[in-house]
């Protein structure tokens, strides 16, 4: 299979639930870069749909519950980032899938693989310091979907 995202120590947060479901969410960008490759643009398109944009409203209720839980400074900063995120892929990415070319889909791909590596690398990495500096353990299970 190949990638067009690789997963990397940099996107570790310390926190294993979020890690897994970080992971998880680039395992599936990179299996919809290759049912995009092998012209089987319909799976690619109800991965897309099923996979990411509920399972990343999932996992982003659950970073922000466990944020609030624990008094994290930076929550609202955060779940800006999260909800103008869902609005993107909402409004501008899903109707490109839909109606786009598969260069349409191709750069929607982009756009999201490059969200998601600057934000776990940087604000999601930061709550992760945070955590750790305060002795916070979060021994939360990772979200499920599927």
């Amino acid at each position: 299979m190949k990638e067009i995202i690789k997963w990397s120590k940099e996107f570790e947060t310390g926190i294993r639930a979020f890690d897994e479901e970080h992971k998880f969410l680039v395992k599936t960008l990179n299996e919809i870069y290759n049912l995009l490759n092998e012209g089987k643009r319909e799976e690619a398109k109800e991965l897309l749909k099923r996979r990411v944009v509920n399972y990343a409203a999932k996992h982003f209720k659950h970073e922000e519950e466990v944020m609030e839980k624990y008094g994290y400074p930076d929550l609202e900063r955060h779940r800006k980032t999260h909800e103008i995120f869902v609005k993107t892929v909402i409004e501008k990415l899903l109707p490109k899938i839909e109606e786009g070319s598969d260069e349409d889909f191709r750069s929607a791909l982009s756009f999201l693989v490059g969200w998601l590596t600057m934000h776990i690398a940087k604000p999601d990495n930061k709550y992760g310091v945070w955590f750790r500096e305060k002795g916070i353990v979060i021994d939360d299970e990772p979200v499920k979907i599927d």
